[in-house]
């Protein structure tokens, strides 16, 4: 019987990650949510201490581009139906269906031979599951290629999570931790995160700039803009729930800047108005634009 305590996961783990296997173990339905539990709870240690350190040094060397959501699937029922639901049942089937031996295998392939290959299987369609979470992005330097390992270590972690857990107890496990996972990154932590901050206010004897983010759009609110730009100066915006870049894209023209992905109302005041790059130096007090 296994033993589902936090170290015999962590040595099973890593075992598993040294020569994969493919060995179901056998636990009760509490065990298995227990298990599923316990490595979602490490391998956010792991992000916390390795991935998100690592993300602010490569920072320092490129910007990572991602294109911003279409509003109308930044809210809260499109996140909960393809993030969280869709996605992750579509991507278990494509990188994890087939980490199990079975019938229809068995008419192709002797178990001695699935044995054999079946560390690189793992190992191929896990890196795989981290590639395609490349997509998520659209640098094209040389730089993001050379530094891409890193880039996305998170999704290469994750692809060999959910390996272990397809292969140790099923396919319908890996896509509830594959599920809880997106549920988490997407929405409980940046939920948490902007709880703790407070909405951003600045003020000086030229201009008034307040500033609101919100992590999802609500399509029962109002979204308008209006931006009173004249002569390279602005003196006036009034943004509800816009994308930061796309307010940039309507003062500077498209593509100029690049902003990560914040939703946000914004107003901005100035009766003398402030140059596009003062306004621009006054964003970056709280943004990293580039």
């Amino acid at each position: 019987m296994y033993n589902a305590n936090t170290k015999s996961i962590l040595n099973d783990f890593f075992n598993f990650l040294k020569k994969p296997n493919d060995q179901q173990i056998h636990l009760s339905t509490k065990n298995k949510f227990s298990l599923i539990f316990k490595l979602l709870i490490l391998e956010l240690l792991f992000t916390l201490i390795i991935v998100t350190p690592l993300n602010y040094l490569i920072d320092e060397f490129i910007t990572i581009k991602s294109p911003s959501l279409d509003y109308k699937f930044n809210t809260i029922y499109a996140i909960i139906a393809l993030m969280v639901l869709i996605v992750p049942f579509v991507e278990e089937i494509m990188f994890r269906s087939i980490l199990r031996y079975n019938s229809i295998f068995s008419k192709w392939i002797d178990r001695e031979k699935w044995d054999r290959y079946f560390p690189y299987l793992v190992y191929t369609m896990s890196i795989a599951f981290g590639l395609v979470h490349a997509s998520n992005y659209y640098n094209d330097s040389l730089s993001f290629y050379l530094l891409l390992p890193l880039i996305i270590l998170s999704q290469l972690s994750g692809g060999f999570v959910l390996s272990y857990i397809r292969v140790r107890i099923n396919f319908y496990y890996g896509f509830i931790y594959h599920a809880l996972w997106n549920l988490i990154a997407a929405l409980i932590i940046p939920s948490i995160v902007l709880l703790m901050s407070c909405p951003i206010k600045d003020h000086s004897k030229n201009y008034s700039l307040e500033i609101d983010e919100k992590i999802l759009f609500n399509q029962n609110e109002i979204q308008s803009i209006s931006i009173d730009s004249r002569d390279n100066k602005v003196y006036k915006i009034d943004a509800e729930q816009l994308f930061l870049q796309d307010i940039l894209d309507q003062i500077y023209g498209e593509e100029k800047y690049y902003v990560d992905e914040y939703l946000i109302d914004m107003d901005f005041s100035s009766k003398q108005g402030v140059t596009k790059e003062e306004f621009k130096k006054i964003l970056e007090k709280e943004y990293d634009i580039e």
